[in-house]
């Protein structure tokens, strides 16, 4: 038993560090990808190719939940060691989201001339209708994935998960290497399509080898059906105001800041949602953890804490060194200095911190299928983001689009973290130590002599600053994390 608790323990570490490891994977993937697109395609039609990818990807609004929900049912099979209910629920979730996104992919792609022309300047209508085709390939193929992908995810092999995607953010970029010189930006949409292809059939064999599972063999089952559905339809809506909201705010920008402005967005969009994703695929990992965690609430409360605490030091981490690094970024990515890019990497690494804090209360609902709390959470973030949105884009351009989102985002993070702290009986400041508060003094205060005091320098003033933020950050880990972070990992 003692071994057994020991694999189990070991295990939720490894996947933690390797949700982790994927995200930075991917995000120095993407850093060497954009850099590439920026010199062969240039900024306008790095930001055709963005829209384009968020105005198919509204398709996902339709998908009502079924991985979030594969995940949680089939770590409560896999609880209760029932294979035949885990192999019917993988064909079922399956099949339904690959007929359900290929009667829309049909649906959408007569009136891509249509949709186009609301979201596009003139004189990039025909390129954004020559990759949309493969984007909506892509859009159908990682669906249908992202149901194998929950199954590891449930079964607590993430680690295997985060493999496949790591080489499948190879495979992006060799084949867009290979194919952009000749076929501009259809040679980006190829090597996507290529990716989905490879992340997919991989994932279905790996899932095949783990579970015994025959996709050729028909196993639905009404019961399950019924199951993810009742399940997913409160998700819906959570995926509907969750998905409207990055299509929502590149098209805004694409309509008042322009195309240029929607790429530079897109690429400090990118960087920071790679942090976001070690923090979030680590804390999203723990969701059997926390399926399995008894009902106490004082267990609860100190779970929950040792996780935010955590959560709170790589999120503000990587939020200050991505913010304190992004003038020299610039220079490194882009090949200048642009203060579009920089501000809103600024603003965007706020807003981000500030979302990444309510995750421990966000998969703990999710863990504990309390969705009603999370679909007031979604309603109030996404129509406060298309009511501000537009209004302040209208008023003041790209940066207002920009200052609606972070609006919106506080509003949506405050009004969980409220009610879970109220729910299970935690007063804020609980969750605040002393040296968890120095460190954000610490971090901010930096961050604000570092923009008032200097002017891009690659010589002398960012790098000093980057330089003191990194040790600052490597000394709080050791001093404070460290012993803190097994435990809550193997709890």
């Amino acid at each position: 038993m003692v071994i057994k608790d020991g694999l189990k323990k070991y295990l939720v570490t490894i996947n933690v560090v390797s949700s982790g490891t994927q995200v930075l994977l991917i995000g120095a993937v993407y850093f060497f990808l954009y850099k590439f697109l920026l010199k062969l395609l240039g900024v306008s039609l790095l930001g055709v190719w963005s829209v384009v990818l968020s105005t198919s990807s509204l398709a996902n609004l339709a998908n009502f939940g079924v991985a979030d929900s594969v995940i949680r049912f089939v770590a409560l099979y896999h609880k209760e060691k029932n294979d035949l209910k885990i192999k019917q629920l993988i064909f079922t979730a399956s099949i339904f989201i690959g007929i359900l996104f290929l009667l829309i992919s049909c649906i959408i792609y007569p009136f891509a001339g249509l949709i186009l022309k609301s979201v596009l300047p003139s004189n990039f209508i025909n390129a954004g209708i020559s990759i949309l085709p493969y984007s909506l390939a892509c859009l159908l193929l990682n669906a249908i994935n992202g149901v194998y992908a929950s199954v590891l995810d449930g079964m607590q092999k993430n680690y295997l998960r985060s493999l496949v995607f790591s080489a499948s953010s190879i495979v992006l970029l060799v084949v867009s290497y290979l194919l952009v010189p000749k076929y501009g930006i259809i040679g980006v949409a190829m090597a996507q399509l290529a990716q989905s292809i490879f992340a997919l059939v991989v994932c279905i064999l790996i899932v095949m080898y783990q579970t015994k599972f025959n996709p050729l063999i028909w196993n639905w089952s009404k019961e399950i059906f019924r199951q993810i559905f009742n399940y997913g339809m409160k998700f819906q809506f959570i995926s509907l105001m969750a998905m409207l909201n990055e299509p929502v705010t590149k098209i805004l920008l694409g309509r008042f800041g322009g195309m240029a402005f929607a790429g530079y967005y897109e690429m400090a969009n990118r960087v920071l949602m790679q942090a976001r994703g070690v923090v979030i695929n680590g804390t999203q990992s723990l969701i059997p953890v926390m399926i399995n965690l008894s009902n106490n609430i004082k267990d609860i409360q100190h779970f929950y804490k040792k996780v935010f605490s955590n959560v709170l030091f790589f999120s503000l981490a990587a939020m200050g060194l991505i913010v304190m690094g992004g003038r020299i970024l610039s220079v490194f990515w882009i090949g200048n200095y642009q203060p579009v890019f920089y501000y809103t990497l600024l603003i965007l690494a706020l807003c981000i911190l500030i979302n990444i804090l309510n995750t421990p209360a966000y998969f703990f609902y999710m863990a504990e299928a309390k969705l009603n709390i999370l679909l007031k959470t979604q309603f109030i973030l996404g129509l406060s983001n298309s009511l501000f949105g537009y209004t302040l884009g209208y008023l003041i351009g790209g940066y207002g689009v920009i200052y609606g989102w972070f609006l919106s985002v506080l509003f949506g993070s405050l009004y969980i973290l409220w009610l879970f702290n109220k729910m299970y009986q935690l007063k804020i400041t609980a969750l605040f130590r002393t040296p968890d508060v120095c460190f954000i003094f610490i971090v901010f205060l930096l961050i604000v002599v570092n923009n008032f005091s200097t002017s891009i320098n690659l010589k002398g003033g960012d790098f000093i600053g980057l330089a003191l933020m990194l040790i600052v950050i490597v000394f709080y880990f050791f001093k404070y994390k460290l012993t803190s972070l097994r435990p809550t990992l193997t709890k």
